[in-house]
């Protein structure tokens, strides 16, 4: 007769080699490595080994026969079972009968369970599902390791799990009803077998209990609390009589921070000095309380009070005997979700609200609770056209101090200084450009010979478009020199444009003040810089003069062949910039001073002021 199992424990197992004439007692090597995986080998064990034999004193004969394994094992030609297996698990629903005694309700209780099979290790856990205010402790029913069978050795497999069976764990039997898709494709993959469908659970005679006396959390039209026969029992057992109306925790849990938004406006300029005012409507659900709260616009002229009416139930008529919102008012008095809608007019205490729209998510709700359709809870229209205030003129300049200053008088009761560009300033820094200048005649001016040999220096600032004028000292001349004009802007005759850089190039007319200055020449920063910019210095563009000058050329060849031959008195075939102005001129072509400047620079390649006839012809394509 054979004795009990060895149970599995610390020190109670053995292993032996295959035969006991194998004298290698040494551990082999039981890790190793397949398809980069560590993978641990299974370890040798003796064979139908007499552990116990019948001794003299008549004990009993026990052998050792390890049970074998059902659990899915690894072999040598595929990955590890965990990693074949990872986040992979068989998932089966059912139940479990609990006994209930001392209650005259139940004697027995359904509940409700999940089990989870790890394909990875073959281990499982159940997990009750929880319910509200059930009373039970719920949740992980049994934790995560192998469990094993009722006999205490052998594990768990998945081929002992299907459909319509019940298993036996730690002396709990659970009843399997239902498994997901996923299990069931993978045992008609690998074990070739379809399970059952789905199985009803067995009625709870909580339930049955519940039904009867209308306790049964359904989604009818009407509500369990309203049962005659429920309300008939509690009022017999003293509950009073304002709490019969409805179930009040009920509606706060299952509506709890749900909340119905509108957007309103209320229009009062009927009255003396009365207004158009935006406001929000907030609809609690887990109460049926209301809250409006008024928006605060820009220069409005009014005080930023948030709340224009505090939660509270909104009555649709306010009463006669009294000011304010009474929280006793019953609730077929007051708004409820199904009165307040888009487009609608709502009475707030003797005020008519015209809700225009609502967010996304009150949209949603009362398409899914109250059957409304998307045409219904279209917004309203509610802005109004804005008239256009006509601008006020502005005085003109009387010539005293700045244009931005003068303009800031009229634009604020408190003159403030006026924003300059920082972008110039910061990049235009130290950029000054200086021309050489005369004065000039005119048509109205007339002026002395002294004048007209004045020669001035105008500096032109970059950062700020502001111009400078001194005059070099000349002894014996008469005029003590200095400072000509102060740093400033130039406002252009009649006009209240200022100078800029575009207005500044060599030859061009510039009238400051009444008088008219030419500029003659420009230092060599200033040609430097302008030909560095010339997207921006259009007359130091020589590609825009040799255009010019090849459009102007067509039908004139032989005319400024002659000028250019009349001009080069010695015959050497070079011309100083003035002949080549001249000559040019005398052929009939139109340019610019400046023009001409950046066209000898470009022409001049020794450096030394003259122009090779033959290198400008080249330019014009007239070689």
């Amino acid at each position: 007769m054979s004795g009990p199992p060895i149970p599995k424990l610390p020190g109670y197992t053995i292993s032996l080699p295959q035969s006991l004439g194998d004298k290698r007692l040494s551990k082999g090597q039981s890790l190793t490595y397949v398809n980069g995986y560590a993978r641990e080998q299974p370890m040798r064990e003796v064979k139908d080994v007499a552990l116990r034999e019948t001794g003299s004193l008549g004990q009993d004969t026990a052998t050792f026969s390890p049970s074998k394994s059902t659990s899915f094992t690894d072999s040598p030609s595929k990955l590890p079972q965990w990693v074949e297996n990872d986040r992979k698990v068989l998932r089966f629903y059912g139940f479990f009968k609990e006994s209930v005694v001392e209650s005259n309700i139940e004697n027995h209780r359904i509940r409700k369970m999940v089990l989870y099979y790890y394909l990875e290790d073959d281990s499982m856990h159940v997990a009750e599902p929880k319910q509200d205010n059930s009373g039970i402790p719920q949740g992980t029913f049994i934790k995560r390791h192998k469990l094993t069978k009722e006999d205490g050795v052998s594990f768990f497999t998945p081929s002992e799990f299907n459909v319509g069976d019940s298993v036996t764990i730690y002396g709990r039997t659970f009843f399997l009803t239902d498994a997901d898709s996923f299990t069931r494709d993978w045992y008609c993959a690998n074990y070739n077998r379809e399970m059952s469908e789905a199985l009803p659970y067995p009625n709870d005679p909580v339930d049955n209990y519940r039904a009867t006396f209308g306790l049964t959390r359904s989604s009818g039209n009407t509500t369990n609390r309203m049962d005659d026969f429920k309300r008939y029992i509690e009022a017999r057992l003293g509950k009073p009589s304002h709490l019969l109306n409805g179930d009040k925790l009920r509606q706060f849990l299952e509506h709890n921070k749900r909340v119905l938004r509108f957007w309103c406006i209320w229009d009062d300029r009927q009255q003396m000095y009365g207004d158009r005012r935006p406001y929000v409507l907030h609809y609690f659900l887990e109460d049926d309380t209301v809250e409006i709260l008024e928006i605060n616009e820009n220069n409005s002229g009014r005080d930023p009070f948030p709340i224009f009416l505090r939660r509270s139930p909104l009555p649709k008529v306010l009463p006669h005997n009294m000011t304010t919102v009474s929280p006793k008012q019953s609730k077929q008095d007051c708004y409820s979700p199904a009165d307040i809608r888009t487009g609608t007019y709502i009475n707030v205490l003797g005020r008519d609200f015209l809700i225009h729209d609502t967010d996304t998510f009150t949209k949603n709700w009362y398409m899914d609770n109250l059957g409304f359709t998307d045409e219904d809870l279209q917004p309203v229209e509610v802005r109004e056209a804005v008239s256009t205030l006509p601008r006020s003129a502005l005085p003109p300049f009387n010539g005293y101090g700045t244009l931005q200053d003068s303009l800031q008088n009229c634009l604020s009761l408190v003159p403030k200084p006026p924003r300059r560009d920082m972008h110039k300033l910061m990049n235009k820094d130290k950029i000054i450009l200086r021309f050489t200048v005369k004065i000039v005649e005119t048509e109205t001016h007339k002026h002395s010979p002294t004048d007209l040999a004045r020669r001035f220096v105008l500096s032109y600032f970059m950062m700020d478009d502001s111009i400078q004028i001194f005059e070099q000292p000349v002894r014996n001349s008469g005029i003590s020199g200095g400072k000509f004009l102060e740093r400033q802007k130039v406002y252009k005759p009649q006009s209240e444009d200022v100078y800029t850089y575009m207005d500044l190039y060599v030859g061009a007319d510039v009238e400051i003040f009444n008088r008219t200055f030419n500029l003659a020449e420009a230092d060599e920063y200033t040609y430097t810089y302008m030909e560095n910019n010339k997207h921006i210095f259009i007359m130091a563009d020589h590609e825009i003069m040799l255009r010019s000058l090849k459009a102007q050329a067509v039908g004139r060849e032989d005319a400024i062949r002659t000028a250019l031959i009349e001009f080069d008195k010695n015959g050497s075939g070079l011309l100083e910039q003035d002949q080549l102005e001249a000559a040019l001129s005398a052929a009939g072509l139109k340019f610019t001073r400046h023009q001409a400047v950046s066209l000898t620079r470009l022409l001049d390649q020794e450096k030394s002021g003259m122009v090779r006839i033959e290198d400008f012809l080249k330019a014009v394509g007239l070689a």
